[in-house]
């Protein structure tokens, strides 16, 4: 019996200040087993990048570049929502290293007309593979828990945005990811996650579709200066739970942050309010006047 031909697929890479690691990710995609349809990098580089423009004339016929100022992840995923032409997107990070399959084991899941992304599993320094049966979870108190390092496979509630996939009429459906995410950008792909549950798709985590997260410390979203890193850890952190967490469970967030709050306190000589006109800036923008 013949298997399912599986969909075309687009590979999305948001880079910032990084050419030397993107370069070694788009020279992984060109083995793989399943060919992507196109690589799209959308370069968010405030400096030149002499040697990817150099490889593009060179190596890669299949690469488009697209240039996107001021740097916004969020900005240059809904930019690529409006341009890929596959049936599948797959999210990667510019400093991830992955096997020949991964794009064919993030495929394979979609054969179920209900899954609407994939989260395939991230390794990294310091993690271990495990086989506890969870790989995400997000509490009623708003804490979110992350296993995706483990060998079990099923549903999750979220995605992990350096290694993810989804559907492109999903994407179109569900809309733009949310600008209000800013700096390191944490919670905008959980934000988004849960708007593709609310329109009935399932969320699916592959333990096959595996990258190993580099992380490297220059460019990307580690960019920012450390107090404006801390700065958007807290606006992200509270806007994301002005918009989705009950308000009961809002000291469980303070609790959570306090090494972000003593971090920032030595940083800028014990002076919070910066911090608190960022949890301020939050309120106003999740929730609606009065």
């Amino acid at each position: 019996m013949t298997a399912p031909a599986l969909p075309a697929v687009s590979v999305v890479i948001c880079t910032l200040n990084r050419e030397e690691s993107l370069i070694r990710v788009l020279r992984l995609l060109r083995d793989q087993t399943v060919r992507p349809l196109e690589v799209l990098v959308i370069d968010q580089s405030t400096r030149p990048v002499p040697k990817f423009l150099a490889y593009l004339r060179n190596e890669r016929q299949d690469t488009r570049r697209l240039t996107l100022a001021p740097p916004s992840t969020t900005a240059a995923r809904n930019l690529s929502i409006r341009e890929v032409r596959g049936e599948v997107v797959l999210y990667l990070d510019d400093d991830v290293l992955f096997h020949p399959e991964l794009i064919e084991r993030h495929l394979q899941n979609f054969s179920d007309p209900t899954v609407g992304a994939v989260s395939g599993k991230v390794m990294y320094d310091g993690a271990e593979e495990n086989d506890e049966p969870w790989a995400a979870r997000l509490t009623a108190s708003g804490a979110y828990l992350r296993n995706f390092t483990t060998t079990w496979r099923g549903e999750v509630p979220t995605l992990y945005g350096c290694n993810m996939s989804i559907r492109t009429r999903v994407l179109r459906e569900v809309g733009d990811f949310d600008l209000n995410y800013w700096g390191n950008f944490l919670w905008e792909e959980v934000d988004y996650a849960l708007k593709i549950r609310e329109k009935g798709y399932r969320i699916h985590y592959e333990p096959r579709a595996a990258v190993f997260h580099v992380m490297v410390k220059r460019g990307g979203s580690r960019e920012p200066l450390p107090k404006a890193y801390l700065e958007s850890t807290v606006f992200n952190d509270w806007y994301f739970f002005f918009k989705h967490i009950a308000r009961g469970y809002w000291p469980c967030l303070l609790y959570r942050q306090k090494r972000v709050w003593l971090a920032y306190g030595r940083l800028n000589r014990l002076n919070l309010l910066p911090l608190l006109k960022q949890i301020r800036a939050a309120r106003s923008k999740a929730l609606p006047a009065g």
